[in-house]
């Protein structure tokens, strides 16, 4: 699941329905604010956006449960910065499972 800031800046009318769906499907109100949090980040990134010739990507790693945001390079599509880095991810996710392999054995 990725959200590309340069498409939420076309219709921002459909970002700010999705986020008050989102918000209003939310169980409890640590999760609404959550919600009302993501917009406004997402609101402020895509003016920040708007200054620049690099776009933001952001999508979900679910084996770490934490968000990636990718830079990209408008003129030429190119990634050139990955938070937190892909070598990173890598060793975020081997730790995981060596963790997990650890607590399974010992249990």
């Amino acid at each position: 699941m990725a959200l590309d800031i340069s498409s939420i800046q076309a219709q921002p009318k459909a970002l700010l329905e999705m986020a008050r769906q989102a918000s209003a499907s939310q169980e409890n109100q640590a999760k609404a604010a959550a919600a009302r949090k993501l917009e406004s980040l997402a609101n402020e990134l895509t003016q920040a956006e708007a200054m620049t010739s690099r776009r933001l990507s952001f999508s979900f790693n679910q084996k770490l449960d934490e968000v990636v945001v990718k830079v990209i390079d408008s003129d030429t599509d190119k990634v050139v910065r990955e938070i937190p880095a892909v070598e990173l991810q890598h060793v975020y996710e081997r730790i995981r499972e060596v963790v997990g392999i650890l607590f399974d054995r010992q249990a």
